[in-house]
């Protein structure tokens, strides 16, 4: 998105947001609206801070402090590490808690109180997927909410539009914009989640095309934890703070606090994560995104939509493989690579959790149609390559959808090049490094536009069994003298 059309946005909605402020009132009696209120903080853990002071411990993030976050996850993405207690700690913050995978009974208090939560499993699918690279389509992630319904609240709703790609950008700008330009002032209480979301775009981006950086979605994808906070606080409708849960029979919690300290080093990294993301509003994964949207399902069956979404769309493992993984530019062979990739459905919610936490009956408005455990057929996919290997080749053949084992096959070949021998020289030698990539849709239903990307951030790590793909050529110029010798 293009900073003109970003502020052209910006003043569409000026009307009731301006561009930096984080200010956001709804009606808290609404039921059909965000879990708002005309005072965010009010009855909820936490103190008064003064977001004003930046010395106050009471006080949410700065900017700067939010971006730290963001960079450590990212640090640890590119080192190969385990990022899961990252994620713990981060949901953590905003009020999420990690129940064990076969916690019902908590699972279900969560699910009463329209409130949302993570598995231990969906954590560790998670993690993989960062290792992965594996990514959501933004704009896809925009028309989906759409697609389940969700409107603009009032007043923002008055100039007729509805929601979508641009407008929710222009939303998240709004609400971050002017805590970016002064990053070291505590931010406007409720933008301390919208911020860690758009940071970790800006991040991401930043470290594969610094120079074409889009100014909110940063490569206009989806990680992991954007895509769960976002789906978390757009669908949280009911103001139960974490004080209220605890009185009514919490969820059991403690497969969270022992796989954190089964990694050493994570109960540090928790304290450290949560000293850098505070809000005034912690607890309720509450932001000021929800007074913002309108959300036209009751606190069940939309905490069923956000706790489903993550669930079903990292259950889903994507695995690649390069058949060989080093080519070289034609003639010289080998020239050409079997892309092979398999698509499963790697946890049993289908006839165990869900049933019981979700009940039998489940519809496409609440995105809980679980798939099986094994091979998914049909699913529709688009092939491409890393921006390193397009100038080395191209897909000939390709398989449109996966087949009943979950497989589909493309071949890549690469370019040629009719160089002399005496060009072909170990001083003119280059390699590319990159990826073959696949863009599988379909994997939500109800959220048909959900595309998942499957691709590298890093290429060299080579985790999860994916293996970069290297090409060799030879960097010759026309007026090279080897042409003549």
């Amino acid at each position: 998105m293009s900073k003109n059309k970003l502020l052209a946005v910006c003043l569409l909605v000026g009307t009731a947001l301006s561009c930096g402020s984080s200010s956001s009132k709804s009606d808290p009696g609404t039921d059909a609206g965000g879990a708002g209120s005309e005072d965010p903080g009010a009855g909820v853990a936490g103190s008064d801070g003064d977001p004003n002071n930046p010395g106050d411990p009471a006080a949410p993030s700065t900017y700067a402090q939010v971006a730290s976050v963001a960079k450590m996850i990212y640090d640890a993405v590119e080192a190969g590490e385990d990022v899961s207690p990252h994620i713990e700690a981060v949901l953590d913050v905003f009020g999420v808690p990690t129940l064990a995978s076969d916690d019902v009974e908590g699972a279900l208090v969560r699910i009463e109180a329209g409130v949302p939560f993570v598995t231990t499993t969906l954590v560790e699918r998670m993690a993989a997927a960062y290792a992965q690279g594996r990514l959501v389509d933004a704009e896809g992630f925009s028309e989906g909410l759409v697609e389940q319904g969700v409107e603009l609240a009032f007043p923002y709703n008055l100039e007729g539009g509805e929601l979508d790609y641009s407008l929710l950008g222009g939303m998240m700008y709004s609400l971050t914009y002017g805590g970016e330009t002064m990053p070291d002032v505590p931010l406007e209480t409720g933008t301390v989640l919208p911020a860690l979301v758009r940071e970790l775009g800006q991040e991401r981006a930043r470290r594969v095309m610094p120079d074409a950086v889009d100014p909110v979605w940063g490569d206009e994808r989806l990680d992991p934890l954007q895509f769960t906070l976002l789906s978390f606080t757009v669908f949280a409708k009911a103001a139960v703070t974490t004080t209220a849960l605890s009185a009514s029979g919490s969820p059991k919690l403690p497969s969270k606090f022992q796989f954190l300290q089964s990694n050493p080093g994570a109960d540090f990294l928790k304290d450290k994560i949560k000293d850098q993301l505070k809000d005034k509003i912690e607890g309720d994964l509450t932001s000021a995104l929800q007074g913002i949207v309108e959300v036209p399902l009751d606190k069940k069956d939309a905490a069923k939509v956000s706790v489903c979404g993550s669930l079903i769309l990292y259950g889903h493992k994507v695995a690649m493989t390069n058949t060989p993984d080093l080519l070289w530019h034609a003639p010289k062979t080998p020239n050409l690579t079997k892309v092979e990739m398999t698509l499963t459905f790697e946890d049993d919610y289908y006839d165990n959790w869900a049933r019981a936490v979700l009940g039998s009956a489940v519809t496409d408005l609440t995105g809980c149609a679980f798939p099986r455990k094994g091979p998914i057929e049909g699913k529709p996919i688009e092939w491409s390559v890393s921006s390193e290997l397009e100038d080395h080749g191209s897909y000939d053949i390709t398989q449109s959808v996966t087949d009943a084992f979950g497989n589909a096959v493309a071949s890549w070949r690469t370019v040629r090049d009719d160089y002399p021998l005496a060009c072909q020289v170990f001083e003119k030698q280059r390699d590319a490094v990159g990826a073959t990539e696949a863009v599988v849709s379909g994997l939500l239903s109800g959220w048909s536009t959900v595309e998942t990307i499957v691709t590298f951030l890093n290429p060299n790590t080579g985790t999860q069994g994916h293996d970069p793909l290297t090409v060799l050529y030879y960097e010759v110029t026309v007026d090279d003298t080897c042409h003549t010798e």
